[in-house]
């Protein structure tokens, strides 16, 4: 079996996690700013971009040149601004094939036009460039350019992560999230003892003089600036085709070490790639860049990051595979509009780990996957924070990139979406139309919201409100007995963080379980507190609130044998269920009081104290038949009720 085994997929750690730790390593140098490093760049519109760079593998210096092609969208522009890590030296800037001046602050570099250009006009902007940025590694933290040793035989990589504001590092760019890049070419030159993976697909290997090789890679789809990336290595390559429904082809391409018996260690995830792919296509409508390719580059990156086609991955482990598979969809086809909304990129990938457990892996493996999820929200100290980021904290990397909120309690939360709308195959639609409806642009967290309610017709804003927008979780107490045929309920809620949210108006479901088999009652909980009569038309042994997990929520359920007493007759004494095969609950007796069960011959067989709920006399162990109950207050006889052991 492709799949990796639960053993191994428990053993590692959490796909989640290991992606959020590659991006707030690679925030490390840098604050997150919430637009552009400078208005001007919103004057225009990037077009394509040809990155044409030589790398080793043994450092983080490049060198080379970027032509930007681009379209004027503001009335007038007299100055072109990009950011270029100022570790950096520019050589020339060479715009419709003039070069002109150009000053630098930080990493924003501004270079002077000779006269306006007008809304509509087209210009190429070359960039000549050489230098060495930081260093990241995988030991101390990742950068735009990182150089380190991979695990197997300490052959070094060199390999770029620009999420979220690195691109800058290796390459001169506008880094703007709304602002994609319609397509691009990208060109690497490297010894020719090493192989380079890159974006889109690989048109030629350019033989160069001194033992050089060029990689020169295409992609016609847009990209956002931060899924452009690059890998170089001692690599072998393991390729293999893919075909969706409906006939679509195309390869799966993966960069891997080098080192004897790699392929056979790797095969087995790489090979699982290809039922996401097609798994993943069914859900959420065919792979977006089915044109190209999907494939893996493998470093020391923590973990991985989901460059756009060709993602780059530490590992194979089945859930860190499907997590930045499924970026493909929720990421690079549409991506977030603002870091605030980031969890449509991270939360939806990270359910997407279940999604695939669920389908592929046995139920209980897929259950307990979704308790880890839970349990990461429920068990932390800190119950506050929303997932929807704050603009103010978009400059704080370890709150964008929060792995309780923006990936685990947002996976959560989507799983709770699916129950409230009750009908998968509205879900799915709602994931489909998504995915359908801003492709190859952006989405805001309302995008979402008014597409969801579009398509499924329900009012979901008191659930994002509470759940997307809102901070915590709720607590639930449940009381329940049984009366005659029918459970009388409890439930009280409270909240985490009250003064975010004080009650969560998320439906739920009770287990009634009882000898013939479980019960599945979904109810509404419309207040903190709120009592239901529920008919039960045999005996209950047990309930259970939530039974498959659905919600995120903290627990505590008793079974109350003086609840629901008040339909008791007062001064009565009633024992149910009468018949019975496992116990008789007595209701209206009072501590003090004496009970004795006898089978017909006379014989005590039962002598049962009384609780201040009652009394429960355990029928398990008796013969069938009919036992006689006496009820004594002290030396008086005060009932004598007969009882039959089914």
């Amino acid at each position: 079996m492709l799949l990796l085994s639960a053993r191994c997929v428990f053993a590692q750690q959490a796909a989640m996690n290991q992606c959020k730790d590659s991006k707030i390593g690679a925030y490390i140098r840098s604050a997150a700013k919430t637009t552009v490093a400078d208005l001007a760049e919103n004057n225009y519109d990037v077009k394509h971009i040809h990155i044409d760079v030589s790398v080793s593998n043994q450092s983080v210096a490049i060198s080379g040149k970027v032509t930007t092609t681009a379209e004027v969208v503001a009335l007038e522009m007299d100055t072109y601004v990009f950011e270029l890590n100022q570790k950096l030296a520019i050589d020339s800037v060479i715009i419709d094939g003039q070069k002109l001046s150009f000053t630098r602050q930080d990493d924003i570099v501004r270079v002077a036009l000779p006269a306006f250009l007008f809304l509509g006009n087209i210009f190429k902007a070359t960039v000549y460039y050489s230098g060495v940025p930081d260093a990241g590694s995988v030991f101390f933290f990742q950068s735009g350019m990182n150089n380190a040793e991979n695990e197997r035989n300490g052959s070094k990589l060199t390999y770029t992560l620009s999420e979220p504001y690195r691109a800058k590092d290796w390459w001169p760019c506008k880094q703007s999230l709304r602002d994609k890049v319609d397509s691009a070419d990208i060109w690497i030159t490297v010894p020719d003892s090493l192989k380079a993976g890159s974006n889109g697909v690989l048109q030629n290997i350019t033989l160069l003089p001194g033992n050089m090789s060029r990689y020169e890679w295409k992609t016609n789809y847009p990209t956002a600036y931060y899924l452009f990336s690059l890998a170089v290595g001692n690599y072998t390559e393991y390729t293999y085709n893919v075909t969706l429904q409906g006939g679509k082809q195309f390869p799966v391409q993966n960069y891997i070490y080098n080192v004897p018996g790699e392929l056979d260690e790797q095969k087995a995830g790489m090979d699982s790639t290809g039922m996401m792919l097609q798994y993943f296509s069914e859900l959420f409508g065919d792979y977006p860049f089915y044109n190209e390719k999907y494939g893996h580059c493998m470093t020391p990156v923590f973990g991985g990051m989901e460059h756009q086609t060709m993602t780059t991955i530490r590992h194979f482990g089945t859930p860190l595979v499907s997590h930045e598979l499924a970026h493909q969809w929720f990421g690079n086809n549409v991506t977030c509009a603002t870091w605030q909304d980031i969890w449509l990129n991270e939360g939806m990938a990270s359910y997407c780990e279940y999604l695939f457990g669920e389908k592929f892996w046995h139920p209980e493996i897929a259950a307990a996957y979704m308790q880890r999820v839970h349990n990461i929200v429920l068990n932390d100290t800190n119950v506050g924070g929303s997932i929807y980021v704050p603009a103010v904290d978009t400059l704080n990397p370890y709150r964008v990139f929060d792995g309780r909120l923006s990936y685990s309690k947002a996976s959560a939360v989507l799983h709770m979406l699916r129950f409230v709308i009750n009908n998968d195959d509205v879900f799915f639609n709602i994931l489909q139309q998504y995915n359908q409806n801003f492709a190859f642009g952006n989405a805001t967290t309302n995008d979402f919201i008014q597409l969801a309610q579009g398509v499924s017709g329900v009012n979901l804003n008191p659930f994002f409100k509470e759940w997307i927008f809102g901070e915590g979780y709720p607590t639930y107490n449940i009381k329940w007995n049984q009366v005659d045929d029918n459970i009388y309920l409890k439930v009280e809620q409270s909240t985490s963080v009250p003064n975010s949210v004080p009650f969560f108006s998320t439906p739920y479901e009770i287990e009634l379980q009882t000898n013939s088999g479980s019960d599945i009652r979904r109810l509404e909980l419309r207040n903190n507190i709120q009592e239901y009569v529920i008919p039960a038309n045999e005996e209950v042994q047990g309930l259970l609130f939530d039974p498959k997990n659905w919600l995120l929520n903290k627990q505590e359920i008793v079974r109350d044998y003086s609840y629901g007493l008040e339909a008791v007759p007062s001064g009565a004494i009633i024992v149910r269920p009468n018949p019975t095969n496992e116990r008789w609950i007595v209701q209206g007796v009072t501590p003090g009081m004496q009970l004795y069960l006898y089978d017909l011959n006379g014989q005590i067989v039962r002598v049962v104290p009384v609780e201040e709920y009652g009394a429960e006399i355990y029928a398990t162990g008796l013969s069938r038949g009919v036992y006689i109950l006496k009820v004594l207050n002290g030396k008086e006889e005060v009932r004598t009720i007969k009882l039959v052991k089914i």
